[in-house]
Parts: structure tokens; C-alpha cells; sequence
């Protein structure tokens, strides 16, 4: 074979060497990335053999230091304390000697020894070999060398070996769990002074110990003071009435105790069967307390004592009645630790009441009025303000003059209260005045029941006549003034019983209510009755809050009476037509004003002008016609559905926002929430949970289907089956509209909040197509023609009016209104595209 062809090799004795060199190489390698293990292996064979040679020693330590905390040796004469000590320092010495003899040092060589057993296939010790025979072939070299390869590999994942520290061979008896748990127990029990306790108190035998406490009382809620953990001398703040408890142990003889903060001459330590003399005393000012002994054993405390002030109690605004009646009582209390309750008491100043009529004579005992303040139960009573609200309308002295002082106490019966005052208490204010005089009789027959024969002359009286006086009020309650009557005269020889007064008071004031707030079912009879009382509040005088009752019930009467007029057949249209210059046109806008215009006057207290004004609105309502604008319910009822649309979809576009907000936050958080994921594991679930739906968005949906079932019956016309679907409708997308918000789910709310948006303009086309048909009936019937707006119509067709067509000011500003909306949605890039593009389309053409 030709030798060029033939490969070269390196002589057996060069490959051998380089393997003898790679070897050398990766085991130092390898050693110099075991370094820091090895150095904690070895930290653990130290350890390990520290608490095999000296367990003893450690138990022994921890044994002492629990004897010293647990002041076992303050008991004790002062010889057997100092050879406990020196039992314990012989101890100390001799164990420490014997762990110090048993131990030894580990080397480096037995730390790797311990972590090459650690591992599989000792790989250290083959490190650190070589080949016994073989060395001098190729083959078996070069396994070799694979081989410590294999090793090198298992010894860098090498973990530092932990101490073996086993000591129950070694401690059969388990001592050292014995230390351990003494130690333990005294780590929470044990005294603070344990140097103290193991050396000075045994050698200088000051005597007995003490200990106390101070509690204060448990409505201040402040905490317990251990005495005996507080320096000799300190200053104490604490509540007056605390209770200190002091505790002697041990003999009394050289013991003297004295104390100045319990206001008593002398306090004691008196000692009984238990072994030690106690003393117990509470803080009645400041002073001091001392403990002292002829050793040295001294305590001296200041005590400074605070006082527990009066509670505070005002009122926070004038003594009212509400508008049904009811005492109102709007008060505030401040205490310094709280108040337990209290009381409003009220007397009847006679003095001040107007003898005259039935009460010239002289009253009939009775109790004083006792009411209970509300105390919060839960939250601070330290500081707060309540109103006392007590209906009282029914009481004899409801009108009379009376003396009203609150009270409140707190825990230790101390007191604070409200000067009395003395005004007339609060009832119910009768505007009728038959409705009164009814009452005032009820009053008179409670005051004294000598009375009865007087007010069954006035009572006949007044049903002398019962189709005239009560021709508005009905006969229910002329019946039971007659028996009211019937029952004093059937006892008219004898004084009434309790029982009959009763009976008969009950009866006079049913009847009373009855006439004033009336049971009329007539919308006429209870427009005029509404009339007569805020005329009658005029004359009396009335409260805020009655005079916005009563203009309520004003109001409600007058729509009833406008929605009944629009119901009533139109007949004799003809003669309508006649006396059209003789009555008067009013709309419910109008109406509307004027009635706002009369309260405002009765709050202002002009009550001539209101009054005035108040003959104006009767006779007016009196003649009017209703004829054009009966419609105007149909006009509340589209502004209404006007209002509630546009609420709608300002309420889509909060509702789109929040979608968009929520999904750019879980955009901004996604790498984040992905590496949380990770780490849970696979079954992680993230916070894809939280709510993403505030439930303001769900109150204010639920307000305008409220608010459009108000609107619903605003119409006062018959516009049709399809108007009542449309609003149906509407009312049940947004419905679950608010049942999607409420589970979280924007976009399903949006979806229904656009359907409930279209009802709500299909509803409003259909009440407008029913309004333009009633004016065209309307220019039929009184022969002028008219055009689909309402004009007035020539007979060649063209408009005839004297209103100008140019829009007025009020138009224009409305016109500009909404296309500066329309343009700031349109600059609104959240929107949906195809909304700014019919928004554009909006701009483009006007």
C-alpha cells in the first residue's frame, strides 16, 4: 500500500499523556465548582458534632436561665440560693469541659468524603483515581476518559449535605426536650429581671414581693395597668373610679403601705388564709400610693385621676311638628366616654295655657310625658346627632302649652340636660274649620270631663243642620258625632267612666281626621278641598314643610281635574263655540307657573299677594275650557319620552366607555397576567374575575325605566295598541339591560340599551302621528282648517297667521345646542365607526 495514503497517528505514548492531562485538568475544574459547597458541608459536620459533644452544656444553659425568669430562688433563704448558684456554675464548667473534650474538628477531606456520598457512583473519589491496569492502551484510555466525563457531570449537580444530628440515642431520657420546653414556657411567663431574680434578690433577702393592678371601669374602655411591670415612681393617668388591687407575698414584718386617691381615712393590707394580705381601693382623686419595706424593697406611684366629665346634650335646631303631626327633635350629645340613654320629659305649664272656654276649669291629673332618646347601638355614643321624632297629635295637650326638657346620663349616673322650654306642643294642624272645632271639643272632654254637657250643646249645634254643614264631607262622619253625643247624654246624670270618655274622644277624632282629610272619591270635591286648606294655611299660618304638602296636594288634584276634563264627552259643541269669548283657554304649563308663583309668595310670608293670586287660580279653573291644549298631557308624555331617550343614550355611551376602559387595562396588564398564570400552574384563573361593571351605571338604568313608567300613563289620548307595545318594550330591554350590568357584561347591556333606544323612538313617532291627527279634529270641528303643524289655513290653502315663521330666540339657541353636541360626538374617536359616520353624514347636511 502506498504510504502516502496510510494516515498518520500520534504514538501510544503522546495520547496517553494528553489524557493523563485532560483528566488533571476537569477534575480541578470540577473541585473549583464544588468550592462553596464544600465549605458548607463542612459548616454542617460542625454543627453536627457541636451538638453531639455539647447538648448537655446548651440543656444546662436554657435550665437556668427558666429558673432565673421564673423567680423560683426570690423565695428562698440566702444559703441555699448561693449553692444553688454554685451548683450551677460547677455545672456550667464540668459539662462544658466534657463537650469540649468529645469534640473534634472535621477536615476538608471528610466534608468531601460526606458529599461524595451523596452521590450516585462516588464521582469525587473517581475523579481523583486512575486506572489500576489498562493504562497503557488506547482503548481502555479512552474510556476511562469518558467515564470521569459521566462523573464530572454527576458531581456538579452535587447539593450541600445536611447536619445528622440524632441525639435520642445519645439522650434516652429526652433532658434536652426537658430545657427546651422550660425555656419555651418562660419566653411569655417568665419575669423581665431575670439577672435580678437569680442573683441580687436571693443574696440581699429584701423580704416579701408584691404585685397589682389597676382597672379601670369597663365603660371607659381603657386596658388594665400591671403595677408590677411599671418603674417605682412613674406617674399614672387614670379614670376615676379604677379599682387597684395590691397583693403582698410573704411576711408583713417591716411592711408599710399608704395610700391619698381613694378619699378614705385608712386602707389596709389585710392578710387571710390564702397566704398573702391584699388591699383593694378605688381612685376617688389624685394622690399617691406606696409600698415600703425596712429592706429597701420601696414603690411609690403618682396617680393622677381623670376626671369624668357631665355629659353635653343640645339642641341643633328649633322644636318643630312635621307636616303629619309629630314632634321633631333634632339634638346632639357629647360625652367623654359615652352615654347610656336618656329622656325627653314633658309637663303642662298651666300657667301659661288660656283659661278660657272649656278650659276654665281645672284639669284632670295627669302623668308627664316621658319619650326616649335614640341612642346609635352600634356606632360611637361618645359623639353623635339623632332626631327624636314622636307623634303626639292625639294627646290632650296637643296645642297647649307645655315645658319640654331633655335629659341624657351616662354610665355613672351623671347627667346633662337642655334648659326647659316652654312653647306650645306639636299636633296636627286642622285647615278645616269644622274639622277643628270637632277636635277642639275632643280636647275640652280630655281636659275635663265636667265638660260634657257643654260640648254636647256645641256638637248639636254644629249637626243641627247635617245637608248643609255636611254636604261636603259625606254622612260618615256626621254619624259619628251623633253617637259621640248620644253616648255623653246617655250618661248625663253620672260623671263618664274612663272607659266612655275614651270612647267618645276616639270618636271625635276619627270624625275629625275624617272631615279635614275628607274620603271623596269626586276629583272636583278634592281640587276644592285642596283649595280650602291652602287658603285656610294662608289665614293660620303654616310650616315649610306644610305648605309644600299642601301645594303637592294641589298639584295632584289639578292634574286629576285636567286629566278628567280631557276624558268627558264634548257635547253641545255648538254652544262651546258661543261662550268661547267668556271662558278662558289654560294649559297645564301655565298652571304650572302659577302654582309655583303662590308658594314661592307662602314661603316668602306674603301671604295677601299668594292669596290673591290663590282667587285668581279658583276662578280660573272654575270657567276654563279645555280645548286645544288638551293635548297637553300628550306634550308631558313626548317631552317625558324625549327625556328618558336622551338619558338613554348617554347612559350607552358611559356603558360603551367602560367597555373600552376595561379592555385597554387588561391590554396593559396581558404580559403580566400571563406570567402569573404561569406560575399558578394550569389551572390558574387570573383576575378575569373582577367586576368590570360599577353599580352606578346599573342604578341609573334602573331610574329611567323607572322614570319611563311615570311617563307611560302621560297621554291623554287613546294613541293606539301600538304606542303601549313600543313602551312595553323599551321598558323590558332595559330591564335586561340592568340584569346585564348587574352580572358584569357591558356588551350585552349595550346591545339591549340600542333596542330599548329604538322603542323608545318608535313610541314617540306614534304619540306625534296621534297629536297631529287631534289638531287636524280640531280645525275640523271648529271650521277653520289647519295645516299638519297646526296652522290656521286660508281658504286658498296658504298659512294665515300673524305668527312670525322666522324661529324665534328660544329655537335658535335649542338649534344650536344640538349640532355643538353633534360635533363634539363626532370628535369622540371611541364611538363606533358607523355612528361618526352618520354623524358626518348629520353635520354635512345642515
Amino acid at each position: 500500500m502506498d504510504a502516502g495514503l496510510i494516515p498518520h497517528r500520534k504514538p501510544l505514548r503522546g495520547r496517553m499523556a494528553e489524557f493523563e492531562q485532560d483528566n488533571v485538568k476537569l477534575t480541578g475544574e470540577v473541585m473549583r465548582s464544588l468550592k462553596w459547597r464544600l465549605l458548607l458541608t463542612l459548616g454542617s459536620l460542625v454543627l453536627e458534632r457541636v451538638a453531639w459533644s455539647f447538648w448537655p452544656f446548651i440543656s444546662w444553659i436554657l435550665t437556668c436561665i427558666a429558673i432565673a425568669r421564673l423567680g423560683l430562688l426570690m423565695g428562698v433563704s440566702q444559703s441555699l440560693a448561693i449553692a444553688v448558684l454554685l451548683v450551677g456554675a460547677l455545672g456550667f464548667l464540668w459539662l462544658f469541659a466534657t463537650g469540649a473534650r468529645s469534640f473534634k474538628w472535621p477536615t476538608l477531606a471528610q466534608a468531601k468524603a460526606r458529599l461524595d456520598l451523596s452521590l450516585p457512583g462516588r464521582p469525587l473519589e473517581a475523579l481523583e483515581g486512575g486506572l489500576s491496569i489498562g493504562s497503557n492502551d488506547a482503548g481502555t484510555s479512552f474510556l476511562w476518559a469518558r467515564h470521569l466525563q459521566n462523573m464530572a457531570s454527576v458531581a456538579r449537580g452535587a447539593k450541600v449535605s445536611q447536619p445528622y444530628v440524632r441525639l435520642a440515642g445519645r439522650d434516652p431520657w429526652a433532658l434536652r426536650l426537658i430545657a427546651v420546653l422550660l425555656f419555651a414556657g418562660v419566653l411569655f411567663f417568665g419575669r423581665f429581671d431575670p439577672v435580678e431574680s437569680l442573683v441580687n434578690v436571693p443574696i440581699a433577702d429584701l423580704g416579701p414581693s408584691w404585685e397589682g393592678w389597676a382597672e379601670p371601669p369597663a365603660y371607659t374602655g381603657k386596658p388594665a395597668v400591671y403595677l408590677s411591670d411599671v418603674g417605682m415612681g412613674a406617674a399614672l393617668s387614670l379614670p376615676k373610679g379604677t379599682l387597684i388591687s395590691l397583693r403582698v407575698y410573704g411576711s408583713l414584718e417591716g411592711m408599710a403601705f399608704w395610700e391619698t386617691v381613694s378619699g378614705t381615712d385608712v386602707t389596709t393590707l389585710n392578710a387571710d388564709e390564702s397566704g398573702f394580705a391584699e388591699a383593694t381601693f378605688k381612685i376617688a382623686k389624685t394622690g399617691k400610693i406606696s409600698l415600703e419595706h425596712s429592706k429597701g424593697l420601696n414603690s411609690h406611684f403618682d396617680i393622677e385621676m381623670i376626671e369624668d366629665v357631665d355629659p353635653q346634650v343640645a339642641l341643633t335646631d328649633d322644636i318643630r311638628r312635621t307636616v303629619h303631626g309629630a314632634l321633631q327633635m333634632p339634638f346632639k350629645v357629647h360625652d367623654d366616654y359615652g352615654v347610656i340613654g336618656g329622656a325627653v320629659t314633658i309637663a303642662l305649664a298651666l300657667r301659661n295655657v288660656d283659661r278660657r272656654y272649656g278650659l276654665a276649669l281645672e284639669p284632670e291629673p295627669r302623668d308627664m310625658i316621658t319619650l326616649d332618646l335614640p341612642i346609635p347601638l352600634m356606632r360611637n355614643k361618645e359623639a353623635f346627632e339623632e332626631t327624636l321624632i314622636e307623634d303626639l297629635a292625639e294627646h290632650p295637650w296637643a296645642g297647649l302649652p307645655v315645658s319640654i326638657r331633655m335629659t341624657v346620663r351616662d354610665e355613672i349616673g351623671q347627667t346633662g340636660d337642655v334648659v326647659p322650654e316652654v312653647m306650645p306642643m306639636p299636633g296636627k294642624q286642622f285647615f278645616d274649620p269644622l274639622a277643628a272645632a270637632v277636635a277642639e271639643q275632643r280636647r275640652d272632654l280630655l281636659w275635663s270631663r265636667m265638660n260634657a254637657a257643654r260640648i254636647v250643646m256645641i256638637l248639636k249645634a254644629v249637626t243641627h243642620d247635617p245637608e248643609t254643614a255636611f254636604e261636603r264631607y259625606g254622612e260618615k262622619p256626621y254619624l259619628m258625632i251623633r253617637t259621640a253625643v248620644r253616648r255623653m247624654e246617655y250618661y248625663a246624670d253620672d260623671l263618664l267612666t274612663d272607659e266612655v270618655r275614651d270612647e267618645v274622644a276616639d270618636l271625635l277624632w276619627k270624625a275629625a281626621l275624617l272631615i279635614e282629610d275628607g274620603d271623596l272619591t269626586d276629583v272636583r270635591e278634592r281640587l276644592k278641598r285642596a283649595q280650602d286648606r291652602l287658603s285656610a294655611a294662608m289665614k293660620n299660618g303654616a310650616t315649610q314643610q306644610e305648605i309644600e304638602e299642601l301645594m303637592n296636594e294641589l298639584r295632584q288634584s289639578t292634574r286629576e281635574y285636567m286629566r278628567q276634563l280631557t276624558k268627558e264627552p264634548r257635547d253641545n259643541s255648538n254652544k262651546q263655540q258661543t261662550q268661547n269669548d267668556e271662558q278662558r283657554t289654560l294649559s297645564q304649563d301655565q298652571l304650572r307657573k302659577l302654582m309655583d308663583r303662590i308658594q314661592e309668595f307662602m314661603e316668602q310670608g306674603r301671604m295677601a299677594e299668594a292669596q290673591e293670586l290663590m282667587d285668581q287660580l279658583r276662578q280660573m279653573m272654575e270657567n276654563m275650557r279645555v280645548t286645544e291644549s288638551q293635548n297637553s298631557g300628550n306634550q308631558e308624555a313626548m317631552q317625558g319620552l324625549s327625556d328618558t331617550l336622551r338619558e338613554q343614550q348617554d347612559l350607552a355611551d358611559d356603558t360603551y366607555r367602560r367597555l373600552q376602559e376595561y379592555h385597554e387595562h387588561n391590554n396593559q396588564k396581558g404580559q403580566r397576567e400571563g406570567q402569573d398564570q404561569q406560575d399558578q400552574g394550569p389551572n390558574g384563573q387570573g383576575q378575569s374575575s373582577q367586576k368590570m361593571v360599577p353599580g352606578q351605571l346599573v342604578d341609573r338604568q334602573r331610574t329611567l325605566r323607572e322614570m319611563l313608567e311615570r311617563h307611560k300613563g302621560d297621554s291623554g289620548l287613546n294613541v293606539g295598541k301600538g304606542f303601549s307595545d313600543s313602551v312595553g318594550e323599551a321598558q323590558r330591554k332595559m330591564k335586561e339591560a340592568e340584569q346585564n350590568l348587574e352580572e358584569g357584561n357591558p356588551s350585552g347591556a349595550l346591545d339591549n340599551q340600542a333596542d330599548a333606544m329604538e322603542a323608545l323612538r318608535e313610541g314617540l313617532r306614534q304619540l306625534l302621528e296621534a297629536q297631529r291627527e287631534l289638531r287636524s279634529q280640531q280645525g275640523t270641528q271648529s271650521g277653520q282648517p289647519r295645516d299638519p303643524l297646526g296652522r290656521s289655513l286660508s281658504q286658498g290653502g296658504t298659512v294665515d297667521t300673524n305668527k312670525p315663521l322666522a324661529p324665534t330666540e328660544d329655537q335658535y339657541r335649542r338649534s344650536r345646542e344640538v349640532i355643538d353636541e353633534i360635533r363634539r360626538r363626532t370628535g369622540d374617536w371611541a364611538r363606533p365607526s358607523i355612528e361618526l359616520d352618520y354623524l358626518k353624514r348629520l353635520l354635512d347636511r345642515f
